[in-house]
Parts: C-alpha cells; structure tokens; sequence
C-alpha cells in the first residue's frame, strides 16, 4: 500500500506538472495568437498601402511616358519650327537686300528710287501685285515690259520724274498715272475653257485694282499640257501657258526657256512683308514651344519626385517581415498547439494509471483497515484487561 500510495503521489506530481506546462502553453498560445492577429492586420494595412503606392507609382509613370512623347513631339516640333524660321529668315535678308538695293532694275529706278526730291515712296508694278506662287512666273512674262514702271497718282509726280532723270542724265523711266485709269469696264465674252481668270490669282491693295483689272482682265493662264495655239481668242484675250513659256495675244506670239530665277520679281515688296509677317508668327511659335517644353521637363521632374521607389522598396520589406514573422507565429502556435495534445495525451494516460493503481490496491486497503480496526480493538481490550489488572491488585 505505501509503494501504491507513492506511486499514486508520483502520477499526481507528474500530472500536476504537465497540466501547469500545459496551463502556461496555452497563455503563450493566447498571447501569440493575439500578436499573430495584430500582425495580419499590419499586413493588411501594409499591403494596402502598397497597393496605393503601386497604383500612384503607374499612374504617375504613365503621366510622365506621356510627358515625354509630347516632350519629343514638342522638340521635333521646334526643330521643324526652327527650321522654317531660318528659311524665312535666309529668305527674307536675300529679298531684303534685293528691294533694297533694286537688284535687277535700271539706274533711273534706283537714282528715282534713293531721290528725296521726289516722291520715292512710289511703288513699283512689281511691289504691288502678289500672286500664288504657280502662277507667278507665267504673269510674270505677261507683265515683263511693265514691272519697271513705277505708279503715281498723278501726271505731275510723274512729270517731276522725268526732269529730274533728265537734269541727272540717268536714262529713262515709265509710269502708270492712276488719276488716268478710270473705271475699267471688261469686253463681254466667254472666258477659254479650262483657264485660270488671271485676276483670281492675283491680290492688290484696293488703290490699284483698277490698274490690275486694266492689265490683267483680259489674260488668261492655260494648263501646260493644252495647246494654246487652237484656243479661240475674243475680244482682245491673251492666253499664258502656266508654265510661262509661251504667250498668245490677238496680233503676237511670245515664249521660249523659262530662266532659273524667273518669277521672282513679281511682289517682292509684299513678298517681304508677308516673310516678316510669318517671322513674327513663326517666332512667337517658337517662343510658344520653347515654353511648353520647359513646362514639360518641370513637369515631368515633378513625377520623377512622386514615383517614390524608395517608399515602395520599404512597404514591401515591411510586408516580407511581417509575413515572415506571421509564419514563425504560427508555427509556434502550431508547436505549442501539438504539444498540448501530447498533453492531453500523457495527463490521459496518468490518470488512467491513477485508476488502475487505486483499483489494484482497493482491496489490500479494505483488509488493511479490517487490519488496523482489529488491531485497534485488540488493544483497546489489552488496555482494559490492564486497567482491570492494577484494580485487583
């Protein structure tokens, strides 16, 4: 029975302590899982803010792919600006210069031209007309013996003209006198089929439209590929083939090789107001691009700022940890978990053994009770036979 009972008190200490090791396990299971579920939620919160990061990251990339092309595509843009601008620019000095200095043209026209004596203001035919570019040389060759002529208003400009040439002995000089012209009043007639009416591709100002109409109401400009020769003239027609080469009136024939600078004199003067004009434009334009691509570069600086990798490379350190950590939680709680099922295990085998011990000695302690109350009785009986005995004596 002492052996039993010993037995007994070692399967309860035993039994104790695994239950006290499981007690423990389960609240560092508790904390554990509390600090597991905290981390899932930073993990969430972390991996949300990625997402946002991320999300910012391709939008702003995507703004700046953007900036960029328009970036290229505003340079490209510049470079071809700028090159028309240096066109313009090499165009407008040559034909500066040529007006200037009356390049091609008599020393009556630039000694009346450069007289303050006169009025030098007078344009020349050539200054006055422009017209669209096809076309200049074929009108060119129609009005070949007048672009020299200068135009006044009056008989007397032209009158003061004259002297002074010929006080200077500087050749001759011809003039239209516009107070002269009167209203131009066009013959009827059909024009030829398949020309060009030379006054539509023709622009004047409004003082000298009277002059344009007298010179050019009654010229026409043929296709080069028509045969100019069986055209019907009326009323005094002339018929030009656009190509210049060849000139048809009523009572002439004119034509032959076009020269390499032919159609250059006609407009010069508003040629070179219309190239300043476009300088201008052209110019501002280039100012106007030069700006939008230095706004383009800021901008595009300014998404650089906002991509934020660095940002981006710390939430997803951030997550590895955490899902890391989460892991290692959960093993832990996975170990601590097995280990009170052995738990559960070894304290079921315990009292199992606690049972089988108490049934095995049940009975030796029964008759060791019946033992120790017979004994307890005996001398009880003893004591009383004593007590009897010292009475007697």
């Amino acid at each position: 029975v002492a052996v039993a009972d010993t037995s007994v008190r070692n399967l309860q200490r035993s039994m104790q302590q695994v239950q006290d090791e499981k007690a423990q396990r389960s609240t560092q299971i508790a904390q554990l899982t509390v600090e597991n579920k905290d981390t899932e939620e930073k993990l969430v919160v972390k991996q949300n803010e990625l997402q946002v990061l991320v999300s910012k990251h391709e939008e702003v990339k995507s703004k700046m792919l953007q900036s960029q092309e328009q970036m290229e595509t505003l340079r490209a843009k510049l470079v071809e600006e700028n090159r028309k601008l240096d066109s313009r620019r090499n165009e407008h000095d040559l034909l500066k210069s040529l007006v200037d200095n009356l390049e091609g043209y008599p020393d009556s026209i630039k000694f009346l031209k450069k007289n303050k004596e006169w009025n030098n203001d007078a344009p020349l035919l050539s200054d006055v007309f422009v017209v669209k570019n096809e076309y200049r040389t074929a009108l060119e060759n129609v009005l070949d013996n007048y672009l020299n002529y200068y135009i006044v208003a009056n008989t007397l400009e032209a009158a003061k003209a004259v002297s002074l040439l010929d006080s200077n002995n500087k050749g001759k000089a011809n003039f239209f006198v516009l107070d002269h012209l009167g209203e131009y009043k066009p013959t009827a007639s059909d024009a030829p089929a398949d020309a060009v009416p030379a006054l539509s591709v023709v622009t004047v100002d409004e003082q000298y439209s009277e002059l344009a109409k007298h010179l050019l109401g009654h010229v026409y400009i043929t296709n080069d590929g028509a045969d100019i020769t069986q055209i019907a003239l009326k009323n005094g027609n002339v018929l030009v083939a656009r190509s210049g080469k060849m000139i048809r009136g009523k009572y002439t024939f004119g034509g032959g090789s076009i020269g390499l600078f032919e159609g250059n004199k006609i407009g010069r003067a508003k040629n070179l107001e219309r190239l300043a004009k476009e300088i201008v434009e052209l110019t501002a334009n280039t100012n106007e691009l030069k700006k939008y691509i230095a706004d383009t570069q800021t901008l595009i600086t300014g998404f650089n700022s906002e991509l934020n990798d660095k940002a981006i490379e710390q939430a997803r350190q951030e997550i590895n940890r955490l899902q890391n950590h989460g892991i290692n939680l959960a093993n832990r709680i996975e170990n601590y978990e097995q280990l009170n099922q052995n738990a559960d295990k070894r304290l079921q085998e315990i009292q199992e053994q606690l049972n089988h011990t108490h049934e095995s000695i049940l009975d030796t302690r029964v008759e060791l009770e019946k033992i120790i109350a017979d004994m307890q009785a005996l001398q009880e009986t003893i004591q009383t036979a004593e007590n009897d005995f010292r009475a007697v004596e």
